[in-house]
C-alpha cells in the first residue's frame, strides 16, 4: 500500500464510523419509538418480544462499537503516521489533506503556495511517510457499500 492510500484511509474511517453512530442511534430510537411499543403490544408483563428485542438491539449495539473501536485505531495509525513526519510544511501539508479534508486550492490558499507548489510539496511529503508494515483491512467487501474515494477539488 502507497503512503497516499494509507493516509486517504482516514476520510473512508472518519465516513464509516460516522455510518455506524447513525447505526447505532437508528437502533436506540427502535426501542424508544411509541411506535415500536405500539407494534409490540406494550405494556404487557413477562416480556416476550419487547425482551427479545432489547436483547437484539443491545447485541447489535455491541457490534458496532467494536467496530467504531477497530476504526478509530486505524484512523490512529494515521495520525500518527503523519506526526512522525518532521519537516513541518509537509507535515502542516499532510494535516491540511488528510486530517482535515480540504482541497488543494484551500491548501494552497492557507499555505501561501501556488497549486502546483504544493502538489509537488505533496509529493515529497508522501515520501517522508512511513506506512506501517502491518495495516489492517478496512473490511469493504461485497456485502459493505463503498464510501467513495477521497474528495477532490472544492
Amino acid at each position: 500500500m502507497t503512503a497516499k492510500e494509507f493516509l486517504s484511509r482516514a476520510w473512508q474511517i472518519e465516513k464509516r464510523i460516522d455510518a455506524r453512530i447513525d447505526e447505532r442511534e437508528r437502533l436506540e430510537s427502535l426501542l424508544t419509538s411509541p411506535r415500536t411499543a405500539k407494534l409490540t403490544g406494550m405494556p404487557r408483563g413477562g416480556g416476550g418480544d419487547w425482551t427479545n428485542a432489547v436483547i437484539a438491539v443491545s447485541d447489535l449495539n455491541a457490534v458496532i462499537v467494536g467496530e467504531i473501536e477497530t476504526l478509530c485505531r486505524i484512523k490512529r495509525e494515521v495520525i500518527e503516521a503523519i506526526d512522525a513526519v518532521e519537516d513541518a510544511r509537509y507535515k502542516q501539508l499532510l494535516e491540511l489533506r488528510y486530517r482535515c479534508y480540504m482541497p488543494w486550492e484551500s491548501i494552497a490558499a492557507e499555505m501561501g503556495y501556488t497549486l502546483r507548489n504544493v502538489h509537488e510539496l505533496h509529493g515529497k511529503a508522501l515520501q517522508r511517510v512511513r506506512v506501517p508494515n502491518r495495516i489492517p483491512c478496512l473490511g469493504v467487501g461485497r456485502s459493505q457499500q463503498r464510501l467513495g474515494s477521497f474528495p477532490r477539488g472544492n
